[in-house]
């Protein structure tokens, strides 16, 4: 059973053992860089995805996103540091991560009719083709600031779960 639950002490240390493959640290990083770079005391929230209890994966939410990118509009949510164990991926798990994000994220966030962005690396064509799966849309407008090159800005429309 997949579920999600906010990233606490209790299952910060399992989360810490989460990697990916080599290949995609340059779209991710490190763990133990993303928790340390995140700011959960302003706007962001951490999620741990969870595998019949055990952590699998790990992502932000941002309530702020739209101060630091100008192509988020107000009130917009971000979707940042989505990643999966190397040792799950291609299991479906990210698949079925995303769809309970889109599901609960703005209970979560206690927001209303927010919509939702990322950015994914345009060499990151396997990523990019899940999230449009999972109901994102493709802005077609790039993203030019990432650290490992240019990145397709996607948006989840809040309106689309009505």
């Amino acid at each position: 059973m997949l579920t999600i639950e906010a990233l606490s002490p209790e299952n910060l240390q399992h989360v810490l053992q989460l990697s990916v493959h080599e290949a995609q640290t340059p779209y991710v990083g490190a763990i133990e860089t993303i928790i340390e770079r995140s700011t959960p005391q302003a706007a962001e929230t951490q999620w741990v995805i969870c595998l019949n209890g055990t952590p699998v994966g790990f992502f932000l939410l941002d309530k702020a996103y739209s101060n630091q990118y100008l192509f988020c509009p107000n009130g917009a949510v971000g979707l940042r540091s989505l990643l999966i164990d190397c040792r799950y991926q291609g299991q479906g798990v990210a698949k079925r991560a995303i769809g309970k994000i889109l599901q609960n994220y703005s209970v979560w966030l206690h927001t209303r009719n927010a919509d939702l962005y990322l950015t994914v690396n345009c060499k990151n064509t396997l990523a990019r083709q899940l999230y449009v799966k999972s109901g994102f849309i493709d802005t077609d407008q790039l993203y030019l600031g990432g650290e490992a090159g240019p990145q397709h800005i996607m948006c989840f429309k809040s309106k689309q779960l009505s």
